[in-house]
């Protein structure tokens, strides 16, 4: 069994530059185990090779160059094992953090695969009847500032996130009673209140109950612009069949904004409880 190798051979065993090597031995992260003072050649000895390959190994799990110098000069086994376990644990919120990423990005997938700009398709208004739900929610000082709601939606995130709210339901408030006077184009449906849903099982002080039951509903899958036409509509509808609203409608979207080629839209269920 060899007790020596070159450079040169330790570079081609792990398929890593002389360089690399050159570089952990100026950080002193991984000395050679002599270095030849007549030419400088640099010789590694067998355990240096388990010692290189451990030290790639937590360089390809995520650990920082200033983490594995930490870890190369440790040699205590009671302080290795310490480091390692401390390690181990960012590693798993690592994975659940990568989990949660990915399971938002499925959902922003299967969202935009769902939108459609179908403008031919007839809209559909039904009669049904919604549970009621536990929300909390921010009022909106000026109704149509769409930068006063995105910085509200914010704090909805973050509000979320402090409350371990995963799967996040937003709530969109909006006036209806004078809908008709909107323009078409360019005109921005007046929001009240914007808001998230609160799972049942979990208790938070500030939330309250959002009283729905008997609604007329529509499924919305258009760009934004065409909101107010369909807000327009909807009144109309309730209108000709003689119902009677609060003067409110709510929208119910688990993702804000879709970015598409037709522009910003989103896949809402409006609602609009009626006495």
């Amino acid at each position: 069994m060899k007790n020596r190798y070159k450079i040169s051979e330790i570079a081609k065993i792990f398929n890593i530059s002389r360089q690399t090597l050159i570089f952990y031995h100026k950080k002193n992260i991984l000395i050679p185990d002599i270095i030849d003072e007549e030419n400088g050649y640099r010789y590694y000895s067998n355990e240096q090779i388990w010692d290189l390959f451990f030290l790639l190994t937590l360089k390809k799990a995520g650990f920082s160059l200033e983490e594995i110098k930490a870890y190369s000069e440790i040699k205590n086994s009671d302080k290795s094992i310490i480091f390692l376990e401390n390690k181990i644990s960012e590693i798993d919120k690592k994975i659940s953090e990568l989990k949660k990423s990915k399971k938002t990005i499925l959902k922003k997938l299967e969202n935009i695969r769902d939108f459609s700009f179908t403008s031919t398709k007839e809209e559909e208004f039904k009669l049904e009847e919604i549970e009621d739900i536990k929300w909390y929610s921010i009022d909106m000082k000026d109704e149509t500032d769409e930068g006063e709601m995105a910085t509200n939606y914010e704090k909805l995130n973050s509000f979320a996130k402090k409350y371990s709210i995963d799967d996040i339901e937003y709530i969109t408030m909006t006036e209806i009673k004078n809908i008709e006077t909107v323009k078409i184009d360019g005109g921005i449906v007046p929001v009240k209140k914007v808001g998230i849903v609160i799972p049942k099982n979990i208790a938070i002080e500030k939330s309250e109950e959002l009283i729905l039951g008997k609604v007329i509903s529509i499924k919305y899958n258009n760009p934004y612009s065409n909101l107010v036409k369909t807000y327009q509509n909807l009144k109309s509808y309730i209108e000709k069949n003689g119902y009677t609203t609060y003067g409110y409608a709510i929208e119910i979207a688990h993702e804000l904004t879709i970015s598409t080629e037709k522009g910003i839209g989103g896949i809402l269920k409006i609602v609009v409880p009626i006495k």
